[in-house]
């Protein structure tokens, strides 16, 4: 199976730092250039089994007043969808996570992470595809303390679970404590690769992963050299081990 996880920064497209400042309006308003960067996005991920989005916007105002998952996926042509709402800005944006899937998606949890703010969630699903997987699409807070509330909730669903894969952004390195507490209590794994992913123009940080659980092995572990995000996303297959 081909996976990607991808923070889409709700299509803003941010490419430089100044960019922060001047296309904060694309926060509150939608633009055309934000229909080209879903565009964009729709076709890259086309060849991906199964994908992961964070910073989805789902029919705020700054999308258009029409869900940014729908659109991509219309155009990526995955027939399975799954989405959460996770904060709402009312009369601006609706901001949430997506799967999509090239195989029928089950068992969808709609899990809220705690943390001292409202607004993190993590999306899981079964996907009924050449083998069983449990996928967990994450995003999670900036604080440290936070991210180890939100790391043990995300933990709890997953163990005991056959195979799985815990994609999205972390917003912490790959060895860091807090991952490596995670890998401990789940017997998860990274690829001994960590491509640095954010910022997307010039990266520092590996904040975006593939963790994967159970009887799997990945190869092709990697960031995908793609700018219409101040993210990088990253790619992976993985086979069932024999």
């Amino acid at each position: 199976m081909k996976l990607l996880t991808w923070n889409i920064q709700a299509g803003i497209g941010t490419t430089r730092y100044r960019d922060y400042l001047f296309r904060a309006h694309l926060q509150m308003f939608h633009a055309p250039s934000k229909t080209e960067a879903l565009q964009n996005i729709g076709r890259e991920i086309g060849h991906h089994d199964i994908v992961c989005l964070q910073e989805v916007d789902l029919g705020g105002r700054r999308a258009g007043h029409s869900s940014q998952v729908d659109e991509i996926a219309r155009l990526s042509c995955h027939p399975y969808v799954a989405v959460q709402e996770n904060r709402r800005v009312p009369g601006i944006s609706r901001h949430g996570n997506a799967i999509l899937s090239r195989w029928p998606l089950t068992n969808i949890r709609d899990l809220k992470l705690p943390g001292r703010f409202a607004g993190r969630g993590c999306l899981v699903a079964d996907v009924e595809g050449r083998y069983a997987l449990t996928i967990a699409c994450l995003h999670l807070s900036l604080g440290a303390a936070d991210r180890r509330l939100q790391l043990g909730a995300v933990a709890n669903v997953l163990r005991g679970t056959g195979a799985w894969a815990a994609m999205g952004d972390f917003n912490c390195g790959a060895r860091s404590p807090l991952m490596e507490a995670f890998f401990d209590s789940t017997g998860g794994r990274l690829s001994d690769v960590a491509p640095l992913t954010w910022p997307s123009w010039r990266p520092r940080r590996d904040f975006d992963h593939i963790v994967i659980g159970g009887e799997l092995s990945v190869t092709h572990y990697q960031s995908e050299p793609l700018s219409f995000s101040d993210h990088l996303p990253i790619s992976a297959r993985v086979l069932a081990r024999t």
